[in-house]
């Protein structure tokens, strides 16, 4: 089914039309709705004061690791990291279904929520190679224009412990455009060499760096703060980011505060989860110093986790009832965590978006409703409009 037009959206507090260029992947034309917009027609769907939303951004997620649509995996208590590397690594090689076939159940999934640009860590080792990033590489190409994939080569096992430098120049040769890297002390037991590393790799590929650090209090705290140097060094601002960063949120406000003022200065990010079970970056004093913060899904239905979703409005509305963001100007900020779209959308901007019965952005940051319909680049990719066609309109509706 395409949809060309979508009368009586709501943009702030008025009722819109919106003219959808689905061959550009473009809003066309809006236009302030009128008595002759109420109705359906070939083409054109009534959303009946339905809250528009710009689409959701995921920057931390595993394509190649969930175990959505398969059997139940039951876990084991989390002792050692070595001992849960080892039971991941035996979880994945046991499943019967392939990384691409998970990877497109796990998209399928995101798209439904209005999540239409991920950055998923794909793992690499010296015993499985690239065969991970071969699959999503593939299916980064199935589904290019509707879902905007960017992938970080993952040494899960430990750059330096599983001696996976080659295998990982062979990941960025065939496609991925971060290094990952994962506990320089915790794991690599090198600190400065395994960032240093992972910034050669960065100057030898012209890649991104995004690094995985679980390692706790001052000693996540020097990891971070020699991370930002060889950012500046590297000429890197604006291409890196520390995933997860647990640090920051179990060393002083103050320290926090003066790490804080170094990411904004040599542009680096902070991508979190939005954990329960621990300490988490100080999201609030990170925003106020400027830094760019952004949020992920990391762990769904894994050997690490049966929990998770998918869904980044329920998780930025988690964010904002952790701090306590209960003003409108703080839920607001907190959609901007979630997403890179504007809540204003114009003519000429990227039709993907997502429709929800919500009163404005700000109840729906706090309520995460359902997604009434979810568009990707003019498409119809998910929510209740898609899961009302017929079963033969579902194989091609993204196409």
């Amino acid at each position: 089914m395409t949809i060309t037009k979508i009368n009586r959206i709501r943009i702030n507090d008025s009722l819109f039309d919106l003219t959808l260029d689905a061959e550009k992947g473009i809003i066309s034309h809006i236009a302030p709705s009128d008595k002759s917009s109420a109705g359906e027609s070939a083409g054109v769907k009534d959303a009946e004061g339905l809250l528009y939303l710009p689409a959701t951004t995921d920057m931390h997620i595993h394509l190649d690791k969930h175990f959505l649509g398969e059997p139940w995996k039951p876990l084991q208590p989390f002792i050692t990291l070595p001992g849960q590397l080892a039971f991941e690594k035996a979880m994945l090689a046991s499943l019967p279904t392939t990384v691409s076939e998970r990877a497109r159940r796990l998209i399928d999934l995101l798209l439904s929520h209005g999540t239409t640009k991920i950055r998923t860590h794909v793992d690499v080792d010296p015993q499985i190679g690239i065969s991970h990033l071969e699959h999503v590489l593939q299916v980064r190409e199935e589904y290019r224009g509707i879902m905007e994939i960017e992938i970080v080569a993952f040494p899960q096992q430990g750059l330096l412990r599983s001696d996976s430098l080659g295998v990982m120049k062979e990941a960025l040769r065939a496609g991925a455009e971060y290094v990952g890297g994962v506990d320089p002390a915790g794991l690599d037991r090198q600190v400065d060499r395994s960032l240093e590393t992972m910034f050669e790799l960065s100057a030898e590929f012209n890649a991104g760096v995004d690094l995985h650090l679980h390692d706790p209090g001052h000693l996540g705290l020097y990891t971070i703060s020699r991370f930002a140097d060889l950012t500046v060094q590297a000429g890197k601002g604006g291409r890196t980011a520390v995933s997860h960063a647990y640090c920051l949120g179990q060393v002083t406000e103050a320290e926090s505060g003066e790490l804080a003022k170094q990411l904004k200065d040599s542009n680096v990010a902070i991508i979190t989860s939005v954990p329960l079970d621990r300490p988490m970056p100080r999201v609030d004093q990170l925003v106020a110093e400027g830094v760019r913060v952004h949020v992920g899904s990391d762990n769904i239905l894994d050997a690490w986790s049966p929990f998770g979703n998918g869904d980044l409005l329920a998780r930025g509305a988690k964010l904002a009832e952790k701090f306590g963001w209960i003003l409108d100007e703080a839920l607001l900020q907190t959609y901007s965590l979630i997403s890179a779209g504007k809540l204003t959308p114009e003519a000429g901007d990227t039709a993907s978006f997502m429709l929800v019965s919500a009163v404005n952005t700000k109840h729906a940051m706090a309520s995460a409703p359902v997604r009434e319909a979810a568009f990707s680049s003019g498409k119809l990719v998910g929510g209740k409009w898609a899961e009302a066609l017929p079963k033969a309109d579902h194989a091609g509706l993204m196409i």
